[in-house]
């Protein structure tokens, strides 16, 4: 294995224990409310699942994993990879630690956003190192990374290139090593951070833009939304 496969792995391991760590906080909490709301009693044999209605695709699907985004991939609650189409990624503005569904069909696979993890937004210098695509942000020591496809539409549609300033959003209170690109920063725009709390709404396919509009983390690009662009 090469240093760069074993630094590549090491972050995302990272981020997955801090994404980790904070989901344990908020399971905490609601196990306690829980027990707090049935007097008490809490029945330890009812099966775990993230909450929601089972989808068409799910009705038909020959296989079904849950699991979590990692910045490129879905790590699988079986310790399996499902590698994350980059234009889904892209569109639909993951971070790392939301919670993902994947369905096997007899078709197709099939990705779906079911629970967004808590996010932050935040400003940063574009760069380009080798094949990675970059944000230097001040209040973090390392540089996030971008997906390709995000990265390039923007450098070929919105005009990007090194040394501008864009947003993105990374999973709150975490070091991120990924982040998503939200839109290009113009010297006149007035910046903010929007902070974002995850919800326990299971959501199609369809409905995973939606989704993460009815939390405003969706940006205006040339009057479009970064999720209603094809980044490929």
């Amino acid at each position: 294995m090469s240093s760069n496969m074993s630094s590549k792995k090491l972050e995302t391991i990272l981020s997955l224990i801090q994404v980790a760590e904070m989901n344990l906080k908020n399971a905490q909490n609601m196990l306690l409310q829980t027990i707090g709301d049935r007097g008490g009693k809490v029945d330890l044999e009812a099966p775990v699942r993230t909450p929601g209605f089972k989808s068409k695709d799910e009705d038909v699907a020959v296989d079904v994993q849950e699991g979590y985004f990692d910045g490129e991939n879905m790590v699988g609650d079986n310790g399996q990879i499902y590698p994350v189409p980059q234009n889904y990624a892209s569109k639909t503005q993951l971070v790392v630690g939301d919670r993902m569904k994947w369905m096997l069909t007899e078709e197709r696979e099939i990705f779906k956003l079911i629970q967004p993890a808590t996010r932050q937004r935040v400003t940063g210098t574009f760069d380009i190192e080798g094949d990675n695509y970059l944000v230097l942000v001040d209040e973090f020591t390392n540089p996030v990374k971008m997906l390709k496809a995000s990265s390039t539409y923007a450098m070929k549609n919105l005009g990007l290139e090194i040394g501008d300033e864009v947003a993105i959003f990374v999973p709150k209170d975490a070091t991120p090593t990924w982040g998503a690109f939200i839109s290009v920063v113009h010297a006149n725009e007035v910046e903010s951070k929007t902070r974002v709390t995850a919800t326990d709404t299971n959501h199609d396919t369809d409905d995973d833009i939606a989704l993460l509009k009815e939390f405003k983390i969706a940006e205006e690009i040339d009057g479009k939304s970064a999720s209603d662009v094809d980044f490929f």
